[in-house]
């Protein structure tokens, strides 16, 4: 590493925190506090006050009961800031922001261990300003801690390939296990990233193990806590059966709303016990799933380019907006980014295809991405695990034709 790179790429992350604080306490300020963003700060606030992690919306009504809804890490999180004092919406969002900015600083490391320092300040920098990152980190939701937790998997997974370690292979899994606790399916990076950091070498199954474990051991209190609150196993959430449910229906598998989730679909069980409500909710789901077979084939799909948005982008950029609290132009923008960034991950991709387990450590995430939206459903929330990875294939794209330009503009000068 040069002696200018550390300086440069914190000047980038002093640049990508202001830019989140000017959208996030500026520009949205408390609009984003709907949906998600309101449960999460009530979640916080709860934990803040020692009542524990129960339904909020139980709580309102004077009843105590135990949740798993949402997984912990965000409103884990964001109640340590709380118990610090940090009440209030401005709090959180100026720590939320915080987790934004480490996810640049992030990209831009692991943009120079896949490149050198000029992909690496270029990843920092088309991550410091991409609109979907600066909208995720000032959206108030659990997008900006798990983005963050996910480029910190990608670049542990770099450092084991690199030299691999006990120590290395402890914290890629111990970050897999938090990313779970933020988001259940990060669990499939632990797949995911075996295959490049195995290799050719089977002997490298130890570092594998050594994460697995890691994982278990991050995860296991929380799955712990869960078994004893509603009397059966429940590894992160119960959010599955809701998921499941609202996603398989005639309105997901018909229609405008092909491939979205419907809260409509999704019917009282009549039973307290939010995990044995979250199976029946799931069993109908799938079952709605296994009765239109053929067409579940098609929605799949759909699911898939709707989190791409190569499936109705400007009513994805509505949704985003009317959904989180995001200004309409702000999130049309962000889409026309994306749709660039993208095509320069694309050929980034390319530029490195022969570096086989550096590019399988990069598109983990936009595996994951697409395997996890194929079986719930499709919204440009979800992409935020592989936005990372995009922003630096992305930014190999752009080094290699700034070096090309540079090339032939001395050749035409000598």
């Amino acid at each position: 590493m040069s002696a200018r790179f550390a300086p440069r790429l914190a000047l980038i992350a002093v640049v990508a925190l202001a830019a989140r604080l000017i959208y996030a306490l500026v520009i949205v300020k408390t609009d984003v506090l709907i949906g998600d963003a309101r449960e999460f700060d009530t979640l916080a606030r709860n934990l803040a006050d020692g009542h524990g992690y129960v339904n909020p919306y139980l709580l309102e009504q004077g009843t105590i009961r135990p949740t798993a809804f949402k997984p912990p890490g965000y409103p884990f999180a964001l109640a340590g800031v709380t118990a610090l004092g940090g009440g209030g919406y401005v709090a959180h969002h100026v720590f939320t922001c915080l987790l934004g900015v480490v996810t640049v600083v992030l990209a831009g490391l692991i943009g120079r261990r896949v490149g050198g320092d000029r992909v690496g300040l270029a990843a920092a920098g088309i991550a410091a300003l991409y609109p979907i990152l600066i909208a995720a980190d000032g959206s108030l939701r659990s997008e900006a801690l798990y983005t963050m937790l996910v480029a910190a998997c990608m670049w542990a997974a770099l450092r084991l390939v690199d030299r691999p370690t006990t120590v290395r292979a402890l914290v890629l899994g111990a970050f897999v296990g938090l990313a779970a606790l933020t988001r259940t399916e990060a669990l499939i990076l632990l797949v995911l990233l075996a295959v490049p950091v195995v290799g050719r070498s089977p002997a490298r199954l130890r570092q594998v193990a050594v994460a697995l474990a890691a994982a278990v051991v991050v995860i296991a209190p929380w799955t712990i806590r869960n078994w004893s609150a509603f009397d059966q196993p429940v590894l992160v959430s119960t959010n599955d059966g809701g998921v499941f449910r609202g996603a398989n229906c005639d309105q997901a598998y018909h229609g405008p709303g092909t491939g979205f989730w419907f809260i409509e679909c999704i019917k009282p069980t009549g039973e307290r016990n939010e995990a044995k409500s979250s199976a029946v909710q799931r069993r109908q789901g799938l079952e709605y799933a296994r009765e239109h077979a053929g067409r579940a084939v098609v929605v799949g799909g759909v699911r898939v380019l709707r989190t791409w948005e190569l499936y109705q982008p400007r009513r994805q950029a509505g949704l985003g907006s009317a959904l989180e609290g995001r200004p309409l132009r702000f999130q049309q923008l962000a889409t026309v980014v994306y749709f660039l960034l993208a095509a320069l991950g694309v050929a980034g991709a390319v530029l490195l295809r022969h570096r086989h387990r550096i590019l399988a450590v990069l598109l983990a995430p936009v595996v994951l991405v697409t395997l996890s939206s194929a079986i719930s459903y499709g919204f440009t929330r979800f992409r935020a695990g592989a936005e990372p990875a995009i922003v630096v294939l992305a930014a190999v794209a752009v080094v290699a034709a700034a070096q090309r330009l540079a090339a032939r503009r001395g050749t035409s000068t000598t």
